[in-house]
Parts: C-alpha cells; structure tokens; sequence
C-alpha cells in the first residue's frame, strides 16, 4: 500500500528533524567537550577555532530553518493548534520549542564570545568566554533529544 502524499511529507519531516536535531546537538557536544578543552589549553590555531565556531554557527542557522520548517508540519499535522495545548505531549511540544530557542541563543551567545576574543588572536581566551554557554547548549540539546525520543515512542 503507498503512503498518501500527506504520509510522505509527515514522514518526510521526521527524518530531516531527526537528522537535524542529531547533527546539531552532536555537533555542540562535539565542540564543548572536545574542541574547547585543548583550546583552554592553547593548544588550538585561532584559524581552526574560528573554522570550528563558524562550522557550528552555519549548522545552528540552517537549523533553525530546517526546524521551523519540519517541526511546524509536523506539530500543524500531528498536534493542530487545540493539541499543543493538551498535556503531556503537546506541553512536551511546547517545552521542546523553549529549549529550541534556549539552546539556540546558548550557541549564538557563545559564538559570539569566542569570535570576539579571535579578533584579538587571544585563543584561550575565546575558548574560556565561551565553554560555558557551549556546555550549557550541549546539555539542553540532550535534553530535547531525550524529549523527542519520548514523543517518538
């Protein structure tokens, strides 16, 4: 039996998102916790930090879009507007779209820090203004992949 054209998006949507959601929480775990450590150390090229910092942001910002695009068919599709609003898993919706924009501007904040402390060519520096904000991001992101699990199950 062939999925309806409605199916093929839905399923469609999951993918990307999942994809997505993998992709970008990986790479953030990936810069906080093995990326920013030797840079605190000054064992990392101020070019490679601002290639790594610049990698994340381009990954966060097409992101952003993929995730609008996605998870609004998906909670247009799925939830419609009255079950976004009905407990549990359209407050877990909800929940996960704070956290989406919390861990967004977690990245962006620290980006930022570590971008204009580059500017100085001052690496350990760039590296210490933003590891708090990447861990913080790095932790939120488990956390909404732990919650989409939950709503995939």
């Amino acid at each position: 039996m062939q999925p309806t054209p409605m199916q093929a998006a839905l399923t469609a949507a999951y993918v990307f998102h999942t994809l997505f959601a993998g992709l970008w929480v990986g790479a953030v775990v990936l810069v906080a916790w093995k990326v920013i450590p030797p840079a605190k150390a000054g064992d990392v090229s101020p070019e490679l930090l601002e290639s790594v910092t610049s990698g994340l942001s381009t990954i966060t910002r097409v992101g952003a879009l993929v995730f609008l695009a996605t998870g609004g068919h998906m909670a247009a599709t799925v939830y419609g507007a009255e079950g976004l609003f009905a407990p549990p898993r359209g407050h877990v919706v909800l929940t996960m779209l704070g956290l989406w924009v919390v861990m967004t501007g977690l990245v962006e904040v620290g980006g930022g820090r570590i971008r204009s402390a580059l500017e100085q060519n001052k690496v350990r520096t760039a590296a210490r203004d933003g590891d708090t904000f990447l861990k913080a991001a790095a932790a939120v992101g488990l956390v909404l992949l732990v919650l989409g699990g939950y709503l995939a199950a």
